[in-house]
């Protein structure tokens, strides 16, 4: 009989959902995975360090806050400074893009071309408003509410906001290949604003790239049919999350579990595009928790190097 285990993932359309579906999927053998689906993450983070769940895909940026009692864990302070000591990590994963996006006739081709304009940054709650704002800000040096409008919305009315034409440039979240981005341009191409490769050594972009999640991708060309840009690869900023567990959680399933992943990655590459980037080499990108013994066991068997900073 397979022992059971309780995982939750966020939007049900993004990674952050489908990653603990496919550990499901890829460990049924050995263990029977009950996935709940959108959860506020924050919130599975906690459940996950105080052992009323065993696992999370757990933002890096919400596992940086919790560590210092701020943000969405302010009022718990301390207490979420001791909970985030039980967190461990399987791994860590691109959770999905910022596509800057905007329609093909709107003049815009760069950040630069934002000035005095209505941008959407984000929802008033969470982290996506900051990490918008940031990288405008980094590519150009223009500030949010100075130089360009920033509107903040709720995401569901975001998007019908700009097929409304209601904003210039919308910095909309998802992950890569995904149709729900691509249907913007159903009717009317848009066009992904890219950072200049040149951003990417300037001391504004290494301040940015601090913030605990953040990352730089790219998204190769043809990844959009309905974009109009879509012959040229764009780059654009990530953000990253990560398989939390209880350090708890027996060395057995911690490992079976990362095992599970990573020997089926083929699938999971053909389940999503947006899992292209997880590889064997790449399972530490801006990781800021420890791995779990059991995960170091199965790296170490793989040759993997692991940094010093994640043991």
């Amino acid at each position: 009989m397979s022992a059971t285990l309780k995982a939750e993932g966020g939007s049900a359309a993004g990674l952050s959902a489908l990653v603990p579906q496919l550990l499901s999927k890829y460990a049924n053998d050995k263990y029977e995975i009950r996935v709940n689906v959108d959860q506020t993450l924050t919130r599975a983070a906690l459940k996950t360090a105080t052992g009323a769940i065993d696992v999370a895909s757990i933002p890096a940026g919400a596992y940086a806050k919790m560590k210092t009692g701020k943000g969405p864990y302010k009022k718990m302070g301390d207490e979420a400074v001791e909970a985030s000591k039980n967190i461990r990590a399987l791994f860590s994963f691109l959770g999905g893009h910022i596509h800057p996006m905007t329609y093909a006739d709107s003049g815009i081709t760069s950040f630069e071309d934002v000035r005095g304009k209505r941008v959407f940054i984000g929802p008033p709650a969470g982290s996506a408003a900051a990490q918008s704002a940031g990288i405008i800000e980094a590519v150009t040096g223009m500030k949010a509410g100075e130089d360009y409008e920033a509107i903040k919305l709720a995401w569901g009315a975001a998007n019908q906001a700009f097929e409304d034409g209601k904003f210039d440039l919308f910095m909309r979240t998802g992950t890569m290949g995904s149709a729900a981005i691509d249907q913007f341009g159903s009717s009317k191409k848009y066009r992904l604003v890219g950072i200049p490769e040149s951003t990417l050594s300037t001391e504004a972009w290494k301040n940015y790239i601090k913030v605990p999640g953040r990352a730089a991708d790219t998204l190769p060309a043809g990844t959009y049919a309905n974009m109009a840009n879509n012959g040229e690869d764009v780059l654009v900023s990530a953000y990253v999350m990560f398989v939390g567990v209880h350090k708890d959680m027996s060395d057995e399933v911690a490992y079976d579990l990362t095992k599970a992943m990573f020997e089926n990655l083929d699938d999971a590459h053909a389940v999503s595009q947006g899992l292209t980037p997880l590889k064997l080499n790449s399972a530490f990108v801006s990781l800021n928790a420890k791995l779990h013994p059991g995960a170091i066991k199965y790296f170490e068997e793989k040759g993997v190097a692991i940094p010093d900073s994640v043991r």
